[in-house]
């Protein structure tokens, strides 16, 4: 990737993190910073608002006069914005101390305290980094941040062989109607057809369609639908190249007896 220079400070494209990705960065930082004194933790990812990572354990204790002990750890970090590798390095970095500290149960003066603020300046000084205690995006950041937004849509194929797409509401009453509608309309009018995304006010009318072929239905936050508007309306937007829509990775939706199920892709952690 080529590096895009910005308030001295080296930014890459944004990354969108995955498990193997996070447990080969924690195992290189326990070796550099921690001396693989790290127990393994169990890493889960997260599309969860307000953090960009956490450290999560319980504290129990065995017996009614034993000290209460942390465990049961899990490292969580948020996929739902695409950041510089740097500041995901940077979080991984920063949990890790939380971790250090806490699986070695001792007790700081604060979330942020002194143990952590030593650690923190320790690794930033040795390797170079810019962990933070807390962590608010800079202009630069937010720029290259991607929030991922999970979209319904629905793949329209007529029986002449063309092929769209629309972006219908998340909302289950939104989905179900709109495929009733569709199903209704196809063979008898559909108020408009679209061929542009950008050009909206574009429209043809149904004749020479032929009709509906299938609707399938699926759950995706692939950036590439952002260009298409989300609305009730029964207006479908036709593709050129319909084996060029990137939904290997998507969710499908199985519409049966009024209700959506959802189909999860292992390959996708997003979730509804």
């Amino acid at each position: 990737m080529r590096p895009v220079t910005l308030e001295q400070r080296t930014y890459y494209n944004p990354v969108k993190p995955t498990i193997d990705y996070i447990q080969t960065r924690f195992d290189e930082y326990n070796e550099r910073f921690f001396s693989s004194s790290l127990p393994p933790i169990p890493i889960r990812l997260s599309h969860a608002k307000g953090f960009l990572g956490k450290v999560t354990f319980t504290r129990k204790r065995k017996g009614l006069f034993a000290r209460y002990q942390n465990t049961d750890f899990v490292l969580r970090i948020n996929v739902r914005i695409d950041l510089p590798q740097e500041v995901v390095d940077d979080t991984i970095l920063h949990e890790m101390i939380h971790y250090y500290i806490a699986v070695n149960q001792w007790n700081d003066t604060s979330t942020h305290g002194e143990l952590f603020r030593h650690e923190m300046a320790r690794i930033n000084r040795e390797g170079n980094r810019h962990i933070t205690i807390s962590h608010r995006l800079s202009d630069a950041e937010q720029a290259q941040a991607r929030i991922h937004k999970g979209r319904v849509v629905a793949v329209v194929t007529f029986a002449d062989g063309r092929t769209g797409v629309k972006i219908v509401p998340k909302q289950i009453r939104h989905i179900l109607a709109w495929d009733k509608q569709a199903r209704r309309a196809f063979g008898c009018q559909l108020s408009a057809i679209s061929r542009q995304p950008s050009a909206v006010n574009f429209q043809l009318p149904l004749q020479g369609v032929g009709g509906l072929s299938a609707i399938t239905w699926y759950y995706t936050d692939d950036e590439y639908f952002a260009k298409y508007p989300s609305s009730t309306a029964l207006r479908i937007y036709l593709i050129d190249d319909p084996q060029s829509l990137p939904l290997a990775n998507a969710h499908r939706l199985s519409l049966a007896d009024g209700k959506v199920r959802l189909i999860l892709n292992p390959d996708n952690n997003l979730r509804w």
